[in-house]
């Protein structure tokens, strides 16, 4: 007699197990979900959160959006969510979070903490809140936002952190930097010195702390914001940055001699380093150009510069030279210059007309000059007012999404 075959019966029982636990799972979700959306308070719009809640489930969706809802509380997330954004709500507290996330955004509620973060969490977002700690951050963490909360100190920075934005709180002191790091913003803190800075970095935003120098600056550096501090002298390591980098050191004690060493640098005709944007003590906007020529040629793809240097070293001299100079400079610091698809080309045809014509120059020449030396924040704005321009750019570039 031959034995008994029994494992179609257990995989048929363990499949049916499997059913019931799922419909289980799946109604009770929906009883959770249907008690809450019931319970609501006025200007919430939980109806909208719970279809949204109710097709992720049935759909599998990974993608959670309960933005801007009015929301006072959260029900129970369900599994499998990799992305949540629960921004602009009011929110105090947040349920626990599901394992499988790697998106997080919190941004714009009232939260005084965080629960446990999930061991794949990629990004975070938590600005605008009210936190006043942190919890240990995953390992696998690369980008986080904090800025705008109470936090006085920061847990360890997880190795692969590529962006930290931590502006607006009352930080007295810094962990150290993960080697990854390539931005960071701390601005409006109480830091009176930063750490070592990663030698990826390309841009570090501290204005308005209580530094009183500058830790070296590596070679990589294309924005470093240090206005408003109790700097008073540069480090020499600012000597090893290329002209592509800006280095802003408006309202600081910046001594006379330190201002005289900048000035007897950067008026070399040999000089190639970064510009340097200061104020006297006066109050009075000062900024170290390069020449008008290096400036021009810089929009400019390598085959073309030689040429395009002689004809525009004839103009150095004209009136607002300078000061265009520097209104290119800024002009490359903007979201346009980095980020539209063929804006440099523009902007590099829009240079041959001026080199072509004196009227066009003169007028654009001195545009440029009152924007640059009225208020920074209309750069961006005058290549609209220029003659026979290229379109401008949308604004000046702020340092995190």
């Amino acid at each position: 007699m031959l034995p008994t075959n029994n494992n179609h019966r257990l995989i048929s029982n363990s499949f049916s197990t499997y059913s019931i636990d799922t419909s289980c799972a799946y109604e009770n979700y929906l009883t959770h979900w249907t008690e809450w959306k019931n319970n609501r308070i006025q200007e919430e719009q939980r109806d909208i959160a719970f279809q949204r809640l109710v097709s992720c489930l049935q759909n599998q969706e990974t993608n959670l959006d309960l933005s801007e809802l009015g929301l006072t509380t959260l029900p129970e997330i369900p599994p499998g969510i990799k992305s949540i954004n629960i921004s602009k709500n009011n929110l105090s507290l947040i349920p626990p979070l599901p394992a499988s996330l790697i998106q997080l955004n919190v941004s714009y509620n009232k939260l005084i903490e965080l629960p446990a973060l999930p061991q794949g969490l990629e990004l975070l977002n938590a600005s605008h809140n009210q936190l006043i700690t942190l919890p240990i951050l995953p390992i696998s963490l690369k980008e986080l936002h904090i800025s705008n909360n109470q936090l006085c100190s920061l847990p360890v920075l997880p190795e692969l952190l590529e962006t930290l934005d931590a502006s607006c709180n009352g930080l007295a002191v810094l962990p150290p930097l993960s080697f990854s790091l390539q931005e960071i913003s701390v601005m409006g803190n109480l830091l009176s010195e930063l750490p070592p800075l990663p030698h990826n970095i390309h841009s570090i935003w501290a204005i308005d702390n209580m530094l009183t120098d500058i830790p070296y600056l590596p070679e990589n550096l294309r924005n470093g914001y240090f206005d408003i501090n109790r700097i008073s002298y540069l480090p020499e390591s600012i000597l090893n940055l290329g002209n592509e980098c800006s280095i802003h050191i408006s309202d600081n004690p910046l001594s006379s001699h330190a201002l005289q060493a900048l000035q007897r640098l950067t008026s070399s005709p040999d000089y190639h380093g970064p510009r340097i944007y200061f104020s006297m003590s006066d109050g009075q906007q000062n900024t170290l150009h390069r020449p008008l020529a290096d400036a021009v040629t810089a929009w400019f793809p390598e085959n073309k510069q030689s040429d395009v240097s002689q004809i525009w070293h004839a103009f150095e001299h004209e009136e607002h030279a300078n000061t265009f100079s520097a209104f290119l400079d800024r002009l490359s610091d903007t979201v346009s210059a980095r980020n539209t698809s063929g804006f440099r080309e523009q902007v590099a045809a829009w240079l041959e007309k001026l080199s072509a014509s004196a009227e066009l120059r003169q007028q654009s020449f001195a545009i440029a000059a009152d924007a640059t030396e009225s208020c920074e924040d209309r750069v961006a704005l005058t290549m609209e007012q220029s003659p026979e321009n290229p379109p401008g750019p949308s604004g000046i570039r702020r340092p995190f999404r």
